[in-house]
Protein backbone atom coordinates (compact mmCIF):
# COMPACT_ATOMS: atom_id res chain seq x y z
CA UNK A 1 0.00 0.00 0.00
CA UNK A 2 1.22 3.70 -0.75
CA UNK A 3 1.49 5.84 2.52
CA UNK A 4 -0.60 8.22 2.94
CA UNK A 5 0.41 12.07 1.46
CA UNK A 6 -0.04 14.70 3.80
CA UNK A 7 -0.85 16.65 0.92
CA UNK A 8 -3.62 14.46 0.16
CA UNK A 9 -4.88 14.58 3.15
CA UNK A 10 -5.08 18.33 3.14
CA UNK A 11 -7.18 17.88 -0.31
CA UNK A 12 -9.69 15.07 1.44
CA UNK A 13 -10.71 17.46 4.04
CA UNK A 14 -10.79 20.16 1.97
CA UNK A 15 -13.17 18.88 -0.01
CA UNK A 16 -15.06 17.19 3.13
CA UNK A 17 -15.18 20.82 5.20
CA UNK A 18 -16.62 22.52 1.69
CA UNK A 19 -19.28 20.00 1.34
CA UNK A 20 -20.79 20.36 4.50
CA UNK A 21 -19.32 24.29 5.72
CA UNK A 22 -23.13 24.87 5.57
CA UNK A 23 -24.46 21.92 7.92
CA UNK A 24 -21.62 20.15 9.31
CA UNK A 25 -23.08 17.12 7.79
CA UNK A 26 -20.73 14.56 6.06
CA UNK A 27 -21.16 13.02 2.83
CA UNK A 28 -21.20 9.25 2.56
CA UNK A 29 -19.06 9.63 -0.20
CA UNK A 30 -16.54 11.67 2.13
CA UNK A 31 -17.33 8.98 4.92
CA UNK A 32 -15.98 6.25 2.74
CA UNK A 33 -12.76 8.56 1.79
CA UNK A 34 -11.84 8.94 5.84
CA UNK A 35 -12.05 5.32 6.05
CA UNK A 36 -10.22 4.45 3.54
CA UNK A 37 -7.73 6.18 4.79
CA UNK A 38 -7.55 4.95 8.02
CA UNK A 39 -7.67 1.29 6.15
CA UNK A 40 -4.31 2.55 4.29
CA UNK A 41 -2.72 2.96 7.20
CA UNK A 42 -3.43 -0.15 9.04
CA UNK A 43 -2.81 -1.76 5.56
CA UNK A 44 0.62 -0.24 5.85
CA UNK A 45 1.72 -2.14 9.03
CA UNK A 46 1.21 0.54 11.38
CA UNK A 47 -0.84 1.21 14.64
CA UNK A 48 -2.49 3.80 16.34
CA UNK A 49 -0.58 5.43 18.92
CA UNK A 50 -3.25 7.67 19.88
CA UNK A 51 -6.29 10.02 19.59
CA UNK A 52 -7.50 13.47 21.13
CA UNK A 53 -10.85 14.95 20.28
CA UNK A 54 -10.17 18.76 19.60
CA UNK A 55 -13.09 21.77 18.46
CA UNK A 56 -13.87 20.27 15.25
CA UNK A 57 -11.88 16.82 14.66
CA UNK A 58 -10.28 14.20 16.01
CA UNK A 59 -6.52 13.43 15.67
CA UNK A 60 -5.44 9.89 15.15
CA UNK A 61 -1.84 9.71 15.61
CA UNK A 62 -0.54 6.75 13.43
CA UNK A 63 3.27 5.66 14.07
CA UNK A 64 4.32 7.51 11.23
CA UNK A 65 0.93 9.04 9.89
CA UNK A 66 -1.56 12.11 11.40
CA UNK A 67 -4.84 11.49 9.83
CA UNK A 68 -7.22 14.46 11.48
CA UNK A 69 -11.31 13.28 10.54
CA UNK A 70 -14.36 16.07 11.62
CA UNK A 71 -16.06 15.37 14.26
CA UNK A 72 -19.26 15.09 12.88
CA UNK A 73 -18.09 12.24 10.54
CA UNK A 74 -17.85 10.07 13.88
CA UNK A 75 -20.70 9.00 16.13
CA UNK A 76 -18.42 7.53 18.71
CA UNK A 77 -14.82 5.77 19.41
CA UNK A 78 -14.71 2.82 21.93
CA UNK A 79 -11.04 1.75 23.02
CA UNK A 80 -10.11 -2.21 23.50
CA UNK A 81 -7.15 -1.47 25.29
CA UNK A 82 -7.26 -4.99 26.55
CA UNK A 83 -7.03 -6.40 22.81
CA UNK A 84 -4.91 -3.68 21.43
CA UNK A 85 -8.11 -2.27 18.71
CA UNK A 86 -10.14 1.03 18.70
CA UNK A 87 -13.56 1.14 17.32
CA UNK A 88 -14.43 4.00 15.32
CA UNK A 89 -18.41 3.92 14.87
CA UNK A 90 -19.04 6.74 12.13
CA UNK A 91 -22.19 8.41 11.10
CA UNK A 92 -23.29 6.47 8.21
CA UNK A 93 -23.71 3.78 11.06
CA UNK A 94 -20.22 1.72 9.90
CA UNK A 95 -17.56 0.89 11.89
CA UNK A 96 -13.86 0.74 11.15
CA UNK A 97 -11.48 -1.74 13.98
CA UNK A 98 -8.26 -0.13 14.16
CA UNK A 99 -5.35 -1.95 15.93
CA UNK A 100 -4.05 0.12 18.53
CA UNK A 101 -1.22 0.20 21.01
CA UNK A 102 -2.84 -1.41 24.08
CA UNK A 103 -2.40 -2.63 27.61
CA UNK A 104 -0.37 -5.99 27.96
CA UNK A 105 0.15 -8.38 25.14
CA UNK A 106 -0.64 -12.00 26.97
CA UNK A 107 -3.21 -12.93 25.03
CA UNK A 108 -1.42 -13.13 21.63
CA UNK A 109 -0.12 -16.75 22.96
CA UNK A 110 -1.96 -19.04 21.36
CA UNK A 111 0.00 -22.28 21.87
CA UNK A 112 3.47 -23.03 23.43
CA UNK A 113 5.11 -26.73 22.38
CA UNK A 114 8.44 -27.31 24.52
CA UNK A 115 10.52 -29.69 22.82
CA UNK A 116 8.13 -30.00 19.57
CA UNK A 117 10.06 -32.07 17.30
CA UNK A 118 11.39 -34.77 20.34
CA UNK A 119 14.97 -34.24 19.58
CA UNK A 120 15.65 -30.81 21.24
CA UNK A 121 14.19 -30.02 24.45
CA UNK A 122 16.06 -26.47 24.64
CA UNK A 123 13.97 -25.53 22.10
CA UNK A 124 10.07 -24.63 22.03
CA UNK A 125 7.37 -23.39 19.28
CA UNK A 126 4.95 -20.74 20.24
CA UNK A 127 1.72 -19.90 17.86
CA UNK A 128 1.13 -16.05 18.39
CA UNK A 129 -1.91 -14.29 16.95
CA UNK A 130 -0.79 -10.00 16.84
CA UNK A 131 -3.20 -7.80 16.83
CA UNK A 132 -1.90 -6.33 13.27
CA UNK A 133 0.22 -6.89 11.07
CA UNK A 134 4.44 -6.90 12.53
CA UNK A 135 7.57 -8.59 13.19
CA UNK A 136 8.29 -10.55 16.48
CA UNK A 137 11.22 -10.94 18.91
CA UNK A 138 12.14 -13.77 20.59
CA UNK A 139 14.51 -12.91 23.67
CA UNK A 140 16.02 -16.11 26.31
CA UNK A 141 17.25 -13.99 29.02
CA UNK A 142 20.41 -14.95 30.59
CA UNK A 143 21.14 -16.44 34.21
CA UNK A 144 23.25 -13.85 35.19
CA UNK A 145 21.73 -11.02 33.72
CA UNK A 146 22.56 -9.68 29.79
CA UNK A 147 25.44 -12.42 29.96
CA UNK A 148 23.98 -15.36 28.05
CA UNK A 149 20.60 -13.37 26.65
CA UNK A 150 19.57 -14.43 23.53
CA UNK A 151 17.49 -12.00 21.35
CA UNK A 152 16.01 -12.85 17.28
CA UNK A 153 14.13 -10.66 15.56
CA UNK A 154 12.00 -12.66 12.79
CA UNK A 155 11.74 -11.59 9.45
CA UNK A 156 8.06 -12.88 8.95
CA UNK A 157 4.95 -9.78 8.76
CA UNK A 158 1.97 -12.46 9.24
CA UNK A 159 -0.61 -11.78 11.87
CA UNK A 160 -0.42 -15.66 13.00
CA UNK A 161 2.98 -17.29 13.14
CA UNK A 162 4.74 -20.19 14.52
CA UNK A 163 7.93 -19.61 15.70
CA UNK A 164 11.03 -21.48 16.98
CA UNK A 165 12.37 -20.54 20.39
CA UNK A 166 16.23 -21.75 20.63
CA UNK A 167 18.33 -21.16 23.38
CA UNK A 168 16.81 -22.46 26.72
CA UNK A 169 18.47 -23.38 29.42
CA UNK A 170 18.35 -26.92 30.74
CA UNK A 171 17.05 -27.67 33.71
CA UNK A 172 15.56 -24.08 34.50
CA UNK A 173 12.70 -22.04 34.33
CA UNK A 174 13.47 -20.00 31.24
CA UNK A 175 12.43 -16.38 31.18
CA UNK A 176 11.50 -15.80 27.70
CA UNK A 177 10.08 -12.39 26.15
CA UNK A 178 8.02 -12.49 23.40
CA UNK A 179 7.77 -8.64 21.46
CA UNK A 180 6.11 -7.64 18.83
CA UNK A 181 7.79 -4.47 16.56
CA UNK A 182 6.96 -2.71 13.42
CA UNK A 183 9.09 -3.45 10.54
CA UNK A 184 11.89 -1.77 11.19
CA UNK A 185 11.71 -4.08 14.66
CA UNK A 186 11.09 -0.67 17.04
CA UNK A 187 9.22 -2.65 19.45
CA UNK A 188 5.55 -1.68 20.35
CA UNK A 189 4.80 -4.16 23.40
CA UNK A 190 6.10 -7.36 24.94
CA UNK A 191 4.56 -10.47 26.98
CA UNK A 192 6.54 -12.68 29.06
CA UNK A 193 6.14 -16.08 29.53
CA UNK A 194 8.09 -19.06 31.55
CA UNK A 195 9.13 -22.26 29.66
CA UNK A 196 10.65 -24.39 31.75
CA UNK A 197 13.40 -26.96 29.95
CA UNK A 198 14.23 -30.13 31.34
CA UNK A 199 17.90 -31.68 32.92
CA UNK A 200 19.89 -32.56 29.45
CA UNK A 201 22.39 -35.47 30.17
CA UNK A 202 24.82 -35.82 26.94
CA UNK A 203 25.77 -39.77 26.02
CA UNK A 204 29.40 -40.38 28.31
CA UNK A 205 28.84 -36.90 30.31
CA UNK A 206 31.63 -35.17 28.96
CA UNK A 207 32.83 -32.55 31.23
CA UNK A 208 32.94 -28.98 30.10
CA UNK A 209 35.38 -26.18 31.76
CA UNK A 210 35.51 -22.52 30.85
CA UNK A 211 39.16 -21.26 31.14
CA UNK A 212 38.83 -18.28 29.24
CA UNK A 213 35.27 -15.94 28.27
CA UNK A 214 35.94 -12.15 27.67
CA UNK A 215 32.59 -12.01 26.67
CA UNK A 216 32.95 -7.70 25.22
CA UNK A 217 35.80 -8.92 23.08
CA UNK A 218 34.40 -12.11 21.39
CA UNK A 219 33.35 -12.96 18.22
CA UNK A 220 29.09 -13.19 18.76
CA UNK A 221 27.60 -16.19 18.71
CA UNK A 222 27.72 -19.82 20.09
CA UNK A 223 30.01 -22.70 19.65
CA UNK A 224 28.18 -26.05 17.36
CA UNK A 225 30.20 -28.71 19.07
CA UNK A 226 30.15 -31.52 16.46
CA UNK A 227 30.38 -34.47 19.21
CA UNK A 228 30.40 -38.12 18.35
CA UNK A 229 29.11 -39.66 21.16
CA UNK A 230 30.40 -42.36 23.16
CA UNK A 231 32.02 -43.13 20.17
CA UNK A 232 32.71 -43.30 16.55
CA UNK A 233 29.90 -45.73 15.92
CA UNK A 234 27.60 -44.65 18.42
CA UNK A 235 24.97 -41.38 17.34
CA UNK A 236 26.16 -38.38 17.12
CA UNK A 237 25.16 -35.85 19.28
CA UNK A 238 25.39 -32.17 17.92
CA UNK A 239 25.13 -29.13 20.61
CA UNK A 240 25.73 -25.48 21.32
CA UNK A 241 27.56 -23.83 24.19
CA UNK A 242 27.43 -20.59 25.27
CA UNK A 243 30.47 -17.88 26.48
CA UNK A 244 29.75 -19.48 30.09
CA UNK A 245 30.24 -23.02 28.87
CA UNK A 246 26.46 -23.71 29.14
CA UNK A 247 24.75 -26.26 26.83
CA UNK A 248 22.08 -23.80 25.03
CA UNK A 249 21.15 -26.06 21.88
CA UNK A 250 21.65 -30.00 21.21
CA UNK A 251 20.14 -32.86 18.76
CA UNK A 252 19.16 -35.87 20.64
CA UNK A 253 18.52 -37.93 17.31
CA UNK A 254 18.73 -41.45 19.36
CA UNK A 255 14.50 -40.23 19.57
CA UNK A 256 14.48 -39.98 15.47
CA UNK A 257 13.67 -43.21 14.06
CA UNK A 258 14.98 -42.00 11.09
CA UNK A 259 18.34 -40.41 12.23
CA UNK A 260 18.97 -43.33 15.36
CA UNK A 261 21.89 -44.37 13.79
CA UNK A 262 23.41 -40.88 12.14
CA UNK A 263 27.32 -41.04 12.26
CA UNK A 264 27.80 -37.36 11.55
CA UNK A 265 31.76 -37.62 11.13
CA UNK A 266 32.87 -33.64 10.01
CA UNK A 267 29.48 -32.52 11.28
CA UNK A 268 26.71 -30.00 10.78
CA UNK A 269 27.10 -26.97 8.50
CA UNK A 270 24.83 -24.21 8.20
CA UNK A 271 23.47 -23.58 4.86
CA UNK A 272 22.78 -20.57 2.84
CA UNK A 273 19.26 -21.05 3.48
CA UNK A 274 19.52 -21.78 7.34
CA UNK A 275 19.05 -25.62 7.36
CA UNK A 276 21.82 -27.93 8.94
CA UNK A 277 23.56 -30.68 6.02
CA UNK A 278 25.92 -33.23 7.27
CA UNK A 279 27.31 -36.78 5.85
CA UNK A 280 26.55 -39.37 7.25
CA UNK A 281 28.87 -42.17 7.55
CA UNK A 282 26.76 -44.86 9.07
CA UNK A 283 24.06 -44.58 6.03
CA UNK A 284 26.09 -43.46 3.38
CA UNK A 285 23.96 -40.48 2.82
CA UNK A 286 23.39 -36.65 2.85
CA UNK A 287 21.06 -35.23 5.64
CA UNK A 288 19.24 -31.97 5.75
CA UNK A 289 18.22 -30.70 8.98
CA UNK A 290 16.36 -28.24 10.52
CA UNK A 291 17.10 -26.67 13.86
CA UNK A 292 14.83 -29.01 15.89
CA UNK A 293 16.32 -31.92 14.32
CA UNK A 294 13.81 -32.98 11.69
CA UNK A 295 15.13 -34.78 8.88
CA UNK A 296 13.68 -32.87 5.45
CA UNK A 297 15.90 -34.21 3.11
CA UNK A 298 18.56 -36.58 2.31
CA UNK A 299 20.08 -38.33 -0.90
CA UNK A 300 21.59 -41.58 -1.17
CA UNK A 301 25.40 -42.09 -1.68
CA UNK A 302 25.38 -45.54 -2.31
CA UNK A 303 22.72 -45.77 -4.92
CA UNK A 304 25.29 -42.77 -6.85
CA UNK A 305 27.69 -45.35 -6.60
CA UNK A 306 29.65 -43.23 -3.66
CA UNK A 307 30.26 -43.85 0.30
CA UNK A 308 30.16 -40.74 2.56
CA UNK A 309 33.96 -40.03 3.96
CA UNK A 310 34.86 -37.05 6.18
CA UNK A 311 33.30 -33.79 4.87
CA UNK A 312 30.58 -31.92 2.61
CA UNK A 313 30.74 -28.46 2.39
CA UNK A 314 27.75 -26.12 0.36
CA UNK A 315 29.36 -24.14 -2.58
CA UNK A 316 28.55 -20.79 -3.73
CA UNK A 317 26.75 -22.20 -6.71
CA UNK A 318 24.18 -24.46 -3.95
CA UNK A 319 25.81 -27.80 -4.84
CA UNK A 320 27.43 -29.75 -2.41
CA UNK A 321 31.18 -30.45 -2.35
CA UNK A 322 31.90 -34.21 -0.82
CA UNK A 323 34.80 -36.23 0.10
CA UNK A 324 33.70 -40.01 -0.71
CA UNK A 325 35.46 -43.36 -1.59
CA UNK A 326 34.05 -44.83 -5.14
CA UNK A 327 32.72 -48.12 -5.29
CA UNK A 328 34.96 -50.60 -6.67
CA UNK A 329 37.52 -48.18 -7.59
CA UNK A 330 41.59 -49.68 -7.79
CA UNK A 331 45.18 -48.74 -8.40
CA UNK A 332 47.20 -49.62 -11.26
CA UNK A 333 48.01 -52.81 -9.98
CA UNK A 334 44.45 -53.88 -9.45
CA UNK A 335 43.90 -53.43 -5.55
CA UNK A 336 41.55 -51.60 -3.91
CA UNK A 337 41.61 -48.12 -3.16
CA UNK A 338 39.70 -45.86 -1.07
CA UNK A 339 39.36 -41.93 0.36
CA UNK A 340 40.48 -40.38 -2.87
CA UNK A 341 37.54 -38.93 -4.83
CA UNK A 342 35.43 -35.70 -4.74
CA UNK A 343 32.19 -35.28 -6.06
CA UNK A 344 29.61 -32.36 -6.45
CA UNK A 345 26.10 -33.29 -5.97
CA UNK A 346 23.11 -31.03 -7.43
CA UNK A 347 21.32 -31.28 -4.55
CA UNK A 348 18.12 -30.38 -6.53
CA UNK A 349 18.16 -33.02 -9.17
CA UNK A 350 20.00 -35.33 -6.95
CA UNK A 351 22.80 -35.67 -10.04
CA UNK A 352 26.37 -36.12 -9.80
CA UNK A 353 27.85 -32.82 -12.11
CA UNK A 354 31.48 -33.72 -11.35
CA UNK A 355 33.98 -36.24 -10.27
CA UNK A 356 37.53 -35.82 -9.42
CA UNK A 357 39.40 -38.80 -8.95
CA UNK A 358 42.54 -37.59 -6.66
CA UNK A 359 44.51 -41.01 -8.28
CA UNK A 360 44.39 -39.22 -11.88
CA UNK A 361 45.87 -35.92 -10.31
CA UNK A 362 48.30 -36.78 -7.34
CA UNK A 363 51.09 -39.59 -7.02
CA UNK A 364 49.70 -42.54 -5.38
CA UNK A 365 52.86 -44.26 -5.32
CA UNK A 366 53.85 -41.74 -2.07
CA UNK A 367 53.61 -43.75 0.62
CA UNK A 368 55.08 -44.29 3.95
CA UNK A 369 55.42 -47.79 4.99
CA UNK A 370 53.88 -48.74 8.48
CA UNK A 371 56.34 -47.89 11.30
CA UNK A 372 55.16 -50.36 13.93
CA UNK A 373 54.00 -47.51 16.57
CA UNK A 374 51.37 -45.80 14.77
CA UNK A 375 47.77 -46.81 15.54
CA UNK A 376 46.64 -49.00 12.80
CA UNK A 377 43.79 -46.14 12.30
CA UNK A 378 45.85 -43.54 11.48
CA UNK A 379 48.39 -45.70 9.32
CA UNK A 380 48.88 -45.45 5.32
CA UNK A 381 48.31 -47.91 3.40
CA UNK A 382 48.45 -48.56 -0.52
CA UNK A 383 44.61 -48.46 -1.13
CA UNK A 384 44.40 -45.32 1.62
CA UNK A 385 47.04 -43.42 -0.11
CA UNK A 386 45.95 -40.32 0.23
CA UNK A 387 42.34 -40.00 3.09
CA UNK A 388 40.77 -36.87 1.61
CA UNK A 389 39.71 -35.07 4.48
CA UNK A 390 38.23 -31.65 3.63
CA UNK A 391 37.16 -29.45 0.77
CA UNK A 392 36.72 -25.47 -0.07
CA UNK A 393 36.58 -22.79 -2.79
CA UNK A 394 39.50 -20.64 -2.78
CA UNK A 395 38.17 -17.97 -5.54
CA UNK A 396 37.13 -19.48 -8.27
CA UNK A 397 39.46 -22.78 -7.67
CA UNK A 398 38.88 -25.72 -4.94
CA UNK A 399 41.29 -26.19 -2.41
CA UNK A 400 41.60 -29.95 -0.50
CA UNK A 401 43.30 -31.12 1.95
CA UNK A 402 44.58 -35.13 2.33
CA UNK A 403 46.07 -36.61 5.69
CA UNK A 404 49.14 -38.28 4.21
CA UNK A 405 49.30 -36.13 0.57
CA UNK A 406 49.21 -32.39 2.36
CA UNK A 407 47.34 -29.83 0.56
CA UNK A 408 46.45 -29.33 -3.25
CA UNK A 409 44.77 -26.65 -5.43
CA UNK A 410 42.93 -27.81 -8.40
CA UNK A 411 40.47 -26.18 -11.35
CA UNK A 412 37.47 -27.43 -11.42
CA UNK A 413 38.54 -28.78 -14.73
CA UNK A 414 40.38 -30.87 -12.75
CA UNK A 415 44.00 -29.52 -12.91
CA UNK A 416 46.31 -29.36 -10.13
CA UNK A 417 47.53 -25.88 -9.77
CA UNK A 418 50.02 -26.32 -6.65
CA UNK A 419 50.70 -28.40 -3.55
CA UNK A 420 52.03 -27.79 -0.34
CA UNK A 421 53.61 -30.64 1.05
CA UNK A 422 57.17 -31.51 2.44
CA UNK A 423 59.33 -32.65 -1.13
CA UNK A 424 60.28 -35.98 -0.01
CA UNK A 425 58.97 -39.17 -1.71
CA UNK A 426 56.93 -37.09 -4.86
CA UNK A 427 57.64 -38.37 -8.36
CA UNK A 428 59.35 -36.53 -11.31
CA UNK A 429 55.82 -35.40 -12.90
CA UNK A 430 54.92 -34.04 -9.86
CA UNK A 431 58.02 -31.85 -9.41
CA UNK A 432 56.85 -28.59 -11.24
CA UNK A 433 53.44 -28.21 -8.63
CA UNK A 434 55.34 -28.31 -5.78
CA UNK A 435 55.62 -25.04 -3.77
CA UNK A 436 58.34 -23.71 -2.74
CA UNK A 437 58.59 -22.08 0.81
CA UNK A 438 60.30 -19.02 1.91
CA UNK A 439 61.24 -16.50 4.87
CA UNK A 440 59.71 -13.97 6.64
CA UNK A 441 61.65 -11.73 4.27
CA UNK A 442 60.10 -13.56 1.04
CA UNK A 443 63.61 -15.22 0.13
CA UNK A 444 63.35 -19.04 -0.88
CA UNK A 445 64.25 -21.79 1.76
CA UNK A 446 67.19 -23.88 0.21
CA UNK A 447 67.83 -26.22 2.69
CA UNK A 448 67.07 -29.57 1.13
CA UNK A 449 65.99 -30.75 5.13
CA UNK A 450 63.51 -28.36 5.14
CA UNK A 451 62.28 -28.69 2.04
CA UNK A 452 62.22 -32.44 2.31
CA UNK A 453 60.11 -32.02 5.57
CA UNK A 454 62.72 -33.55 7.70
CA UNK A 455 63.57 -30.07 9.39
CA UNK A 456 61.99 -27.05 11.12
CA UNK A 457 62.76 -23.59 9.84
CA UNK A 458 62.30 -20.58 12.21
CA UNK A 459 60.01 -19.44 9.51
CA UNK A 460 57.96 -21.87 8.16
CA UNK A 461 56.18 -25.41 8.76
CA UNK A 462 54.77 -27.92 6.35
CA UNK A 463 51.18 -28.65 7.38
CA UNK A 464 50.89 -32.29 8.38
CA UNK A 465 48.08 -34.39 8.25
CA UNK A 466 46.02 -31.27 8.00
CA UNK A 467 42.31 -30.86 7.72
CA UNK A 468 39.82 -27.82 7.10
CA UNK A 469 41.29 -25.38 4.78
CA UNK A 470 39.83 -21.86 5.10
CA UNK A 471 39.61 -19.33 2.63
CA UNK A 472 40.61 -15.63 3.63
CA UNK A 473 39.28 -12.27 2.94
CA UNK A 474 43.16 -11.21 1.86
CA UNK A 475 43.48 -14.34 -0.68
CA UNK A 476 45.22 -16.20 2.06
CA UNK A 477 43.59 -19.55 3.97
CA UNK A 478 43.96 -21.22 7.12
CA UNK A 479 44.43 -24.39 8.06
CA UNK A 480 44.47 -27.15 10.54
CA UNK A 481 48.16 -28.36 10.88
CA UNK A 482 47.14 -31.40 12.93
CA UNK A 483 51.33 -32.08 13.71
CA UNK A 484 50.51 -36.27 12.12
CA UNK A 485 53.81 -37.74 12.18
CA UNK A 486 55.84 -33.88 11.73
CA UNK A 487 58.90 -34.38 10.16
CA UNK A 488 58.08 -37.77 9.68
CA UNK A 489 58.49 -39.06 13.02
CA UNK A 490 56.27 -40.95 14.58
CA UNK A 491 54.30 -38.88 17.20
CA UNK A 492 54.41 -41.75 19.59
CA UNK A 493 58.05 -42.23 20.16
CA UNK A 494 59.66 -40.96 23.77
CA UNK A 495 60.73 -37.50 24.08
CA UNK A 496 58.87 -36.31 20.62
CA UNK A 497 57.58 -32.96 20.92
CA UNK A 498 53.98 -32.71 19.38
CA UNK A 499 51.84 -29.81 18.96
CA UNK A 500 48.84 -28.91 16.32
CA UNK A 501 48.86 -25.80 14.85
CA UNK A 502 46.15 -22.81 13.35
CA UNK A 503 48.60 -21.81 9.94
CA UNK A 504 48.23 -19.00 7.38
CA UNK A 505 49.41 -19.70 4.28
CA UNK A 506 50.11 -16.98 1.40
CA UNK A 507 50.43 -18.57 -1.93
CA UNK A 508 52.53 -16.72 -5.35
CA UNK A 509 51.06 -18.56 -8.04
CA UNK A 510 53.58 -17.00 -10.54
CA UNK A 511 56.47 -17.14 -8.07
CA UNK A 512 55.24 -20.70 -6.76
CA UNK A 513 56.31 -19.64 -3.56
CA UNK A 514 54.27 -20.61 -0.27
CA UNK A 515 55.01 -18.28 2.85
CA UNK A 516 53.76 -19.20 6.38
CA UNK A 517 52.16 -15.64 7.53
CA UNK A 518 51.06 -16.41 10.73
CA UNK A 519 50.75 -19.41 13.30
CA UNK A 520 48.66 -20.60 16.80
CA UNK A 521 49.89 -23.77 19.05
CA UNK A 522 53.13 -24.72 18.89
CA UNK A 523 53.74 -22.56 22.19
CA UNK A 524 50.88 -24.75 23.32
CA UNK A 525 52.68 -28.15 22.69
CA UNK A 526 50.73 -31.49 23.54
CA UNK A 527 48.37 -29.68 25.34
CA UNK A 528 46.30 -28.90 22.39
CA UNK A 529 48.10 -31.46 20.01
CA UNK A 530 45.14 -33.60 18.23
CA UNK A 531 46.70 -36.25 15.71
CA UNK A 532 43.33 -36.69 13.68
CA UNK A 533 40.19 -34.53 13.08
CA UNK A 534 39.60 -30.62 14.30
CA UNK A 535 39.12 -27.64 12.69
CA UNK A 536 40.04 -23.83 12.34
CA UNK A 537 37.63 -20.81 11.94
CA UNK A 538 37.97 -17.48 10.21
CA UNK A 539 35.78 -15.06 12.42
CA UNK A 540 34.85 -12.50 10.85
CA UNK A 541 33.18 -9.44 12.85
CA UNK A 542 36.33 -9.54 14.82
CA UNK A 543 38.89 -11.21 12.70
CA UNK A 544 39.58 -13.65 15.38
CA UNK A 545 40.15 -17.09 15.05
CA UNK A 546 38.76 -20.34 16.43
CA UNK A 547 41.54 -23.23 17.14
CA UNK A 548 40.06 -26.47 17.90
CA UNK A 549 42.09 -29.38 18.37
CA UNK A 550 39.53 -32.05 19.05
CA UNK A 551 40.74 -35.89 19.84
CA UNK A 552 43.22 -36.24 22.98
CA UNK A 553 43.93 -32.81 23.95
CA UNK A 554 45.31 -32.32 27.73
CA UNK A 555 42.10 -31.77 29.56
CA UNK A 556 42.34 -30.72 33.46
CA UNK A 557 40.29 -34.27 33.97
CA UNK A 558 41.40 -36.32 31.09
CA UNK A 559 41.53 -36.10 27.28
CA UNK A 560 39.17 -34.44 24.87
CA UNK A 561 39.50 -31.00 22.94
CA UNK A 562 40.01 -27.84 23.31
CA UNK A 563 38.18 -24.39 21.82
CA UNK A 564 39.96 -21.65 21.81
CA UNK A 565 39.24 -18.03 20.27
CA UNK A 566 42.53 -15.84 19.57
CA UNK A 567 43.55 -12.72 18.44
CA UNK A 568 46.21 -13.18 15.28
CA UNK A 569 47.54 -9.22 15.88
CA UNK A 570 48.26 -9.59 19.74
CA UNK A 571 48.08 -13.40 20.10
CA UNK A 572 45.45 -12.75 23.17
CA UNK A 573 43.47 -15.65 24.20
CA UNK A 574 39.42 -14.64 24.66
CA UNK A 575 37.99 -17.46 24.66
CA UNK A 576 39.27 -20.84 25.77
CA UNK A 577 36.79 -24.39 26.90
CA UNK A 578 38.54 -27.26 27.49
CA UNK A 579 35.88 -30.22 27.22
CA UNK A 580 37.35 -33.87 28.54
CA UNK A 581 35.43 -36.82 26.86
CA UNK A 582 35.49 -40.17 28.06
CA UNK A 583 35.80 -41.98 24.31
CA UNK A 584 38.87 -39.78 24.33
CA UNK A 585 37.25 -37.36 21.25
CA UNK A 586 35.25 -34.25 22.35
CA UNK A 587 34.48 -33.13 18.83
CA UNK A 588 35.19 -33.39 15.09
CA UNK A 589 34.83 -29.76 14.39
CA UNK A 590 33.83 -26.78 16.50
CA UNK A 591 31.95 -23.74 14.73
CA UNK A 592 30.96 -20.66 16.44
CA UNK A 593 28.25 -19.63 14.72
CA UNK A 594 24.59 -17.74 15.46
CA UNK A 595 21.92 -20.01 16.98
CA UNK A 596 19.24 -18.73 14.99
CA UNK A 597 20.03 -18.56 10.86
CA UNK A 598 20.18 -15.05 9.66
CA UNK A 599 17.23 -15.49 7.37
CA UNK A 600 14.43 -16.81 9.56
Amino acid sequence: MMLIKKTGLAILFCLAFNACKDRENITPVVVESFKKSLEDAVNNGEILNSWTKEAAHYVFKFEKETIEIPVTAISGITDKAEEWKTVLAFSDLSEVVVPSRGGPLDFIIKDLTVNPSGYNPLAARVEVLLPAPGRVKITVHGKNGSRGTISHLFHALEMRQHLPVLGLYADHLNQVDISFTDKEGNERGKTRLGIPAGPVVLPASPDIYVKVSKSGQMEPGLNLVSYPGQSEIDTSCPYMLDEDGEIRWVLMLKNSPELARFSQSIGLKRTAKGTFISGDMSEDRIVELDALGNLLKQWDLKKLGYSFHHEITEARNGHFLITVSKDNAVLSNGNPRINDFIIELNPATGVVVREWDLATMLDTTRYQKPDGITPPQFVQSPGNWAHNNSITELGDQLLATLRYQGIFSYSPAGKVNWIISPHRGWGRAYQPYLLTPVDRNGQPITDTQVLAGEKIHPDFEWAWGPHTPVALPNGNFLVFDNGYNRNFVNNMLPGVQNYSRAVEYQVDEVKKTVRQVWEYGKSRGNETFSQALSGVQYLPSTGHVLFCPGMGTLTRKGNGGHVIEVDPRTGEVVFEIQITSPSYTAFHRVTRMSLYPENL
